[in-house]
């Protein structure tokens, strides 16, 4: 399959915005442009990564393991999961729960959209991602919004903001085989 190339407009991956809200959170903001993924894919794929072997897909250096504590095949609301990796130098154990998008502290600008909150030990959230998309020609249009205690270093944020940019840059590496080989799987 031969693949245009992209114009400058959908090669520019935008830089983070740094924006503070209140002087208690902080807000980072990583725009993708991915080609030859659809909006249907990334759905698929958040309830669907299972294993950590599909998890190392997504960021094969970063991620260190994946698991369910409570899956998504009761319904994707309320799902959480534990994973392991690197952001930046820092390993990192997060518990993210797929949550209602009505309910986002993040404005949802886009078609689709996936609200988690990362969780301390006592199920509260202490921060939250929206990962935002809609197709595009050729592909997909993705946002991802951190929303994140104001007090977090400098440091991490920009960490973080290189992994969510690696990460989000694989799928077209793996996710359109992936799902073609997957959909129709129960």
């Amino acid at each position: 399959m031969s693949k245009e190339p992209p114009s400058n407009e959908s090669n520019k991956i935008m830089e983070q915005i740094l924006k503070m809200s209140k002087g208690q959170t902080m807000d980072l903001v990583v725009d993708h442009i991915l080609h030859g993924v659809t909006p249907e894919m990334i759905d698929w794929w958040w309830d669907n990564i299972d294993t950590t072997e599909r998890y190392k897909l997504w960021h094969p250096k970063d991620h260190q393991s994946f698991q369910w504590e409570i899956s998504p095949k009761k319904g994707h609301i309320g799902a959480v999961h534990r994973v392991d990796e690197n952001i930046g130098e820092l390993p990192t154990t997060l518990r993210i729960r797929w949550e209602d998008p009505s309910t986002s502290p993040i404005p949802i600008e886009y078609d689709h959209a996936l609200v988690g909150s990362m969780l301390d030990h006592n199920d509260n959230p202490t921060g939250w991602a929206l990962h935002e998309y809609k197709s595009i020609e050729n592909g997909t249009k993705l946002r991802t919004t951190f929303r994140l205690p104001a007090r977090v270093p400098k440091q991490f944020i920009e960490a973080l903001r290189k992994h969510n940019k690696e990460e989000m840059g694989e799928f077209v590496n793996f996710l359109p085989r992936l799902f073609e080989e997957n959909k129709n799987s129960p």
